[in-house]
């Protein structure tokens, strides 16, 4: 027995036609859908890879564990981790991931026990890097040579074990392609590489977060809890007689998909930017139709109905809209129609009464602290990608597993 879950960093769920696109042409991942189900309000608990991945394989929410900011942290022991429970049932476990997420999202989440093998694989993410002026240039080659690259490592694992679960994390833009959504294309390709190994009852899609891609004026992600970042695709093996899930989900929930191929209709669903000390935190409850957000850094609400208006246009929270045209206020339930207004304040206080239940920060001086902490590394810090070399061909070993180059 054998089961892979892939994921796409970074991938909005629109860009895939089985959630609306009209460009690209996907045939493996379409026919994958039809035959599974397809969640159509799956969201991420955590809009960074880090939190994402600790929530999608504890199967807890950002705020129900024990980390306060976003730092290194230890191995992962508040529970059994989805890879615990595949080796309790006997499975091997594997993860094949870029090179630098040990760097990265590894570092912040130890989210592996370790007896599951780590794969890290150089160059095959197109790294979009801040402050650079270039132009990048689509190279086909480059890309089939990298998802070739990608191929051979899991047909070495097919051939080696008979009952393992693998996790492919596929980089935020494949090597060879230019910008994020530029590759779908071979990331169908390579759905149907591995059809050819794995039977389709085995088989899950699936994001860590999404992008804003220009949304609301916002490039890329980060501290937002707009539904460009949190908002996710998952297309997973058929779920009783459900060809979709049409309720609100979460990543938290993907453990009891994988092991037990169930779904529970949650009262509520959360997605956090950050933990709970850091100031530019974001949280968002989800109920059905309404999304709230509340801003830790000015503590600002923001209500939406993703049914009425799923682009986020009007937050149904602001009495006032002021227009800088006119110079002058307007009553926001006077100019913009929305049928459900008598709804509005009820749906409002349940989702406010849930932030207060579930809501924490630290001491005084802990929030101090922080603040202070944060301050100078942001005068300090210079983001770029690295390049790191290692002696040897296959890398090392770290903690008794084998990372590959």
């Amino acid at each position: 027995m054998k089961k892979i879950l892939i994921t796409k960093d970074a991938l909005r769920k629109d860009h895939l036609p089985c959630y609306g696109n009209k460009y690209w042409n996907t045939p493996n991942i379409d026919e994958l859908a039809v035959k599974g189900t397809i969640f159509n309000k799956h969201y991420t608990a955590g809009t960074s890879t880090a939190m994402s991945i600790t929530s999608m394989f504890a199967g807890k929410n950002s705020f129900e564990v024990k980390r306060k900011k976003y730092e290194e942290v230890d191995e992962y022991k508040e529970g059994e981790t989805l890879f615990d429970e595949f080796h309790k049932k006997g499975y091997k476990t594997f993860v094949i991931w870029p090179f630098e997420w040990k760097e990265l999202a590894w570092k912040y989440s130890k989210v592996f026990p370790k007896e599951t093998t780590v794969i890290l694989l150089k160059n095959i993410s197109q790294n979009i890097i801040r402050n650079v002026q270039r132009k990048i240039v689509k190279d086909d080659n480059k890309a089939l040579s990298t998802i070739n690259l990608i191929l051979n490592k899991i047909a070495y694992i097919i051939n080696n074990n008979e009952h393992f679960f693998l996790w492919v994390h596929l980089p935020h833009v494949i090597n060879g392609r230019t910008s994020y959504g530029s590759d779908i294309d071979l990331l169908d390709s390579f759905v149907g590489e591995i059809r050819k190994s794995f039977d389709d009852n085995s088989i899950y899609i699936s994001a860590d977060h999404g992008h804003m891609n220009g949304d609301k004026g916002i490039p890329v992600y980060g501290f937002h809890a707009y539904q460009g970042t949190i908002s996710i695709f998952l297309i997973s093996p058929r779920i009783g007689n459900n060809k979709t899930i049409d309720f609100p989900t979460s990543n938290t929930q993907l453990k009891d998909i994988i092991l037990n191929n169930k779904i529970e209709k949650l009262n509520y669903v959360y997605s956090d930017t950050q933990y709970y000390l850091q100031e530019n935190r974001k949280l968002a409850i989800i109920n059905d139709k309404y999304k709230y957000i509340f801003n830790k850094k000015d503590n600002t609400e923001e209500l939406y109905d993703l049914d009425f208006d799923p682009s986020e246009n009007v937050n149904l929270l602001i009495n006032k809209w002021y227009d800088r045209n006119r110079l002058g206020y307007y009553n926001l339930n006077e100019i913009y129609y929305y049928p459900y207004w008598d709804k509005v304040e009820n749906v409002y206080l349940e989702l406010r009464a849930e932030k207060d239940r579930i809501w924490k920060v630290g001491s005084f001086l802990e929030e101090t602290a922080y603040k202070l902490n944060n301050f100078r590394k942001k005068s300090m810090k210079n983001i770029t990608n690295s390049k790191k070399t290692t002696k040897g061909k296959f890398g090392a070993v770290i903690n008794n597993r084998y990372y590959e180059a």
